[in-house]
């Protein structure tokens, strides 16, 4: 007598891979859109902190608060995607100098994710005054994720008093529009 043979055959395994690579083609794209936007909530998350840290340092020291992506020579204009700096700055040159308090450096959050700054006066750092206002900065920040897609584009708006908020306006295509009614680009 013989045993029962044990095992699949080829057809059974070729049956069995052919399903599975069609269930991962449906799978894969979502995931990698939940990774997307779970990194770029994470940018914004950490803008929001960054701005609302400033503000609370600017009142909390009775003194000009700037919050920038700082150079390795103290000149804010790096990319804001990398490490911020909070420093007083009681002479308002949006520099940190020796003389002033570095309060914080912000990490990148390890994302590729790029951050852009738009503001009236067109600075390349964020100042608050005593009062918690901004210096008469008042625009936003849009963070786009790495392959620029701009239906994954984010906005966070600060006004002139320094309150921050997320713009969650879409069109009817479902892409994030500014106040105007036009795409974000990245």
């Amino acid at each position: 007598m013989r045993g029962l043979r044990s095992g699949y055959s080829t057809f059974e395994m070729i049956t069995v891979l052919g399903i599975s690579l069609t269930l991962m083609a449906f799978v894969i794209p979502p995931i990698n859109a939940m990774l997307i936007r779970i990194k770029t909530t994470s940018s914004i998350n950490r803008l929001v902190a960054a701005v609302n840290f400033t503000r609370h340092t600017a009142v909390q020291y009775h003194t000009v608060a700037t919050l920038c992506a700082t150079k390795a020579n103290g000149k804010c204009g790096a990319s804001w995607a990398g490490e911020l700096s909070v420093f007083l700055d009681r002479n308002r040159n949006a520099r940190h100098e020796p003389e002033e308090n570095l309060i914080a450096r912000i990490s990148n959050n390890n994302s590729d994710n790029s951050v852009t700054w738009r503001a009236f006066q067109n600075k390349q750092y964020l100042q608050m005054t005593s009062m918690g206002y901004t210096k008469f900065q008042n625009g936003n920040f849009v963070v786009c994720p790495a392959d620029a897609n701009p239906k994954y584009a984010r906005q966070i708006v600060i006004n002139v008093q320094g309150r921050v908020r997320q713009n969650r306006s879409v069109d009817k295509a479902g892409h994030p529009i500014d106040r105007k009614g036009r795409q974000l680009r990245c």
